[in-house]
């Protein structure tokens, strides 16, 4: 047998092989060392003849097969039984899989069996573990074992060794290749990092995948999920039963029994279907799905084929097992589930109607579980009774929107972990990278970087998502401009205008879109094709922030009006803001980007607010809560220090951290200095992954770096220099001032006459139009902004000599007094961040022209931050903010 034969064997229907190169290589010196492991838990079941087949396959190629019986691991799959009962059914796995490879004409003699036992509680197998457990993360270790080891809420330890001693089996069973389900590719990639590192020191091995055969009543066929599978020991009528009770369409357990079975076990003979009285025959298994799906062949004749063919394969398997010594080794192994021969004959109506209501609880207690997780952490679902509804039939469809405005921040963990938890969940997810939707809000994306920034966004969020382990298989990713901009859905917009008021369209966007004086028609269309999204994308459920909760309400109303159903809403907190509000920043340095560099991480986490004992608005303890105790899966978060300031301590929820943290039990700089730790390994594999020069790219090209502009000249002074130059914000005195009293205007009922201390020989008066909207407590001993260099002006007999500015929203109308930091003192000098500050003495008289230019471009932006144009005010101690008021003009 040629080198091409033997590729052709070892490889055929594998969906996937890792290494096909090395592969070929070593069968040019030798022929193949293969393992197959299987952990010896559930009961063996008809899926295991795709594996039965493969390694037939493997022995037709000359190559040197191991089985092993995986009896550790077993027991660290989370305890699934007790060790007796292990080496019970370790001893039930080995006679049953030589009972199904004779019954497929496979010669033991070639095989060679080995248990776990033999080998893995070695001296140098259990330096190994320990040498792989001092390299691997245990995120990786624990995103390796995800498709594997039982998931469950506290995990255990021992869950994350089991993918490291799959790992060192490799190299302990001296193999050149391990074979094994699709379900193990996280674990074979865990093998290929850690293997080679250099303190490990052995060779990457080949892996080769078989697909998963799916269960009886969808996902895959497994041990532990009784109506899933076929038994082995299944009686023929049992066999023919749940056949017959099983959908069948391409892709579904027969046609892959079919194709990956009985086809490569009769590949001389062939398959044959009996349809009537009419025999049809087929040598290949391409032959057999065109003509079913061509209606030749109809899904009962089929089964009825699958049927017959796989009772001839499990009935010398039935014979053995009929043996008293094999019926004892059953009953030893599966207490509880004994199903030989005669007993499954035996059972009575009422055995069956026990089943079928324990089946029904346990689908019941499934079905809490994954609402439990979808809707775990979230501020509000909305419509709870249509999600458990759905969940009785089957796994929702959740849409998350995400705007390719801006650059993806380490905030976005926050909408990862409620991703993951509903991929977890079993859920599928559809991420719409909505690049229209960021051009509708003011442009926040050019036209002309819309495909990159989409490019970029998707590359991230899958990064992202790999660094926290969610299971990603279940994700799609689309753009909005990939349908937004056809026909029908045009259609539906121009249809939903007709009944939608400007209001309306208003007030569902102001929380979402950012808000300026003069709002373009764009910004009103934004909740119309979020809403829309919903039906042309048919999903489920739609998740988003607080921030999108009044779109949501507006779906809720209109879509309706329409026809379209109203869909379920799953409403998250808002994403904690690093650094925060402690220092005036850039918008560059209000974030921590995915990919920062450790010195700059720590850098702005030094920068975060964070102050002792303060639980209100710390963005370090809303960012451990909602993102690091959620990843933790119920260990907790550990903080690490000196032992001269209380040693290492760790917290098991977040409720004991932030009482801790009340209490000044925890000091803020051992707070960062743990979630830099925790960042740092979040965000390490994304630095990675854009160490790659094609993805380095897609940042170049969403981000490509602004053209640089000539600055122009004068305009600095009170004056604004010549006509044509650029007016300038160094023209502005504004300083802190407290209002130490509050009169009423001796002629006005609407305005206040305030003394304001500016740390002068003397408080100036200053008239303030606030009479009718705050109260005269509200005022007094507040600390204010001032605009100090104006011309005094005379307001009905009253001198002001000062203006108070603040926060103003129209409609409806509301106004807000910005705040200086905590600490701040009367006289404090608001300069802006860029540089642009010069002393008090050296402002002259500002000129009312120059004052209504400059106005018109101070504002407070959406992240709360009193800005002239994008700089921010600050003072020496921090950012100018306002409490409440976002993307508001400051009159």
């Amino acid at each position: 047998m040629d080198i091409e034969e033997k590729i052709q064997l070892i490889t055929r229907n594998l969906q996937e092989v890792i290494g096909e190169e090395k592969l070929r290589s070593i069968l040019k010196e030798r022929d193949l060392k293969i393992y197959w492991g299987t952990a010896t838990t559930g009961k063996p079941h008809v899926a295991y003849f795709v594996p039965m087949s493969k390694i037939a396959d493997f022995l037709k190629a000359q190559c040197e097969v191991t089985i092993l019986l995986a009896d550790v691991h077993a027991c660290l799959d989370n305890m699934k039984a007790t060790w007796e009962l292990v080496c019970y059914r370790t001893d039930y796995y080995e006679n049953v899989i030589k009972s199904m490879l004779k019954s497929i004409g496979v010669p033991l003699d070639k095989l060679r069996f080995i248990r776990g036992t033999e080998f893995q509680l070695s001296k140098q197998y259990t330096e190994d573990m320990y040498r792989l457990s001092s390299l691997a993360t245990e995120h990786d270790a624990k995103k390796a074992g995800a498709e594997v080891v039982k998931q469950v809420d506290d995990p255990l330890l021992s869950g994350l060794l089991y993918p490291g001693l799959q790992a060192l089996d490799e190299e302990h069973l001296k193999v050149d290749a391990q074979f094994g389900g699709v379900d193990q590719r996280k674990i074979f990639v865990y093998a290929e990092k850690y293997l080679p590192m250099p303190e490990m020191g052995y060779t990457k091995r080949i892996h080769l995948m078989n697909p998963m055969v799916p269960g009886l009543t969808g996902g895959k066929m497994s041990s532990s999920k009784e109506d899933s599978k076929s038994d082995l020991l299944n009686s023929s009528e049992s066999v023919a039963k749940k056949l017959q009770r099983a959908f069948y369409e391409a892709g579904t357990v027969s046609s892959l029994l079919s194709k990956y079975v009985l086809f490569p076990l009769n590949e001389d003979s062939g398959f044959s279907v009996e349809k009537g009285n009419v025999r049809l025959s087929f040598s290949k298994y391409s032959e057999l799905e065109e003509a079913f799906i061509k209606q030749e062949v109809d899904p009962d004749s089929l089964k009825r084929s699958v049927e017959r063919c796989l009772n001839k394969l499990l009935d010398p398997i039935r014979n053995d097992f009929d043996s008293e010594a094999n019926r004892k080794l059953t009953m030893d192994a599966y207490p509880k589930v004994m199903t030989s021969v005669v007993g499954e004959l035996e059972r009575n109506d009422t055995a069956e109607k026990n089943s079928i209501s324990n089946s029904l609880v346990a689908l019941e207690l499934e079905k809490e579980a994954k609402y439990q997780l979808i809707a775990k952490n979230l501020k509000a679902v909305v419509n709870t009774d249509g999600l458990r509804k759905i969940l009785t039939e089957r796994d929702p469809h959740i849409l998350w929107g995400i705007s390719t405005g801006g650059k993806p921040d380490v905030s976005y963990f926050v909408q990862m972990c409620k991703i993951s938890d509903f991929l977890k969940a079993g859920c599928k997810v559809t991420v719409i990278l909505a690049d229209l939707h960021s051009f509708l809000d003011n442009r926040k994306t050019p036209w002309n970087l819309m495909s990159a920034r989409s490019a970029y966004f998707e590359k991230v969020i899958r990064e992202m998502l790999l660094s926290i382990g969610a299971p990603i298989e279940k994700v799609s990713f689309v753009r909005g401009t990939d349908y937004q901009l056809h026909k029908d859905y045009t259609l539906n917009v121009y249809r939903l205008s007709t009944i939608v008021s400007v209001r309306d369209a208003q007030v569902a966007g102001e929380d979402a879109i950012r808000q300026v004086e003069h709002p373009l028609l764009a910004s009103r269309l934004y909740p119309l094709l979020q809403s829309l999204d919903e039906e042309q994308l048919k999903v489920d459920a739609h998740f988003g922030g607080e921030d999108q909760t009044k779109i949501f309400q507006f779906a809720q109303k209109y879509l309706p009006k329409l026809g379209f159903k109203s869909r379920i809403h799953l409403i998250g907190h808002t994403a904690p803001k690093l650094p925060g509000g402690k220092v005036g920043l850039t918008e560059e340095e209000s974030k921590i980007d995915l990919l920062e560099t450790k010195k700059n991480l720590k850098k702005k986490l030094g920068k975060t607010f964070c102050e002792p004992g303060n639980i209100d608005n710390n963005p370090i303890l809303a960012f451990i809560r909602h993102v690091l105790i959620p990843l933790g899966d119920g260990r907790g978060f550990a903080l690490k220090r000196p032992a001269e300031f209380g040693g290492d301590i760790s917290f098991s929820d977040y409720v004991s951290l932030e009482s801790a943290f009340a209490n000044q039990e925890i000091h803020p700089a051992d707070l960062k200095n743990a979630v830099e730790v925790y960042l740092n390994d979040l965000i390490e594999p994304i630095r990675t992954a854009f160490q790659n020069s094609a993805n380095a790219a897609l940042i170049t090209s969403a981000y490509p770096p602004p053209k640089k502009e000539a600055v122009a000249k004068g305009g600095g002074g009170g004056g604004g220099g010549k006509d044509g130059d650029k007016p300038s914000p160094v023209a502005l005195d504004i300083r802190v001032g407290k209002i130490v009293e509050v009169k009423k205007h001796p002629t006005s009922e609407t305005l206040y006459v305030l003394s304001v201390d500016l740390s002068e020989s003397e408080p100036r008066l200053v008239v303030s139009g606030l009479a009718n909207i705050l109260s005269s407590d509200q005022l007094l001993n507040r600390l204010g902004v001032f605009l100090c260099n104006l011309r005094p002006a005379t307001l009905l007999g009253v001198e002001s000599k000062a203006m108070l500015l603040c926060a103003s929203r129209n409609e409806p109308k509301f106004i807000e007094l910005l705040d200086p930091p905590s600490s701040s003192k009367p006289g404090d000098v608001i300069f802006l961040k860029d540089g642009l500050s010069e002393s008090c003495s050296q402002k002259s008289e500002l000129k009312k022209k120059l004052w209504e230019k400059l106005q018109g471009d101070l504002k407070v932006n959406a992240d709360g931050k009193f800005v002239w144009k994008d700089s921010p005010f600050i003072t020496e101690l921090g950012d100018i903010t306002c409490k409440t008021l976002t993307g508001v003009p400051v009159k």
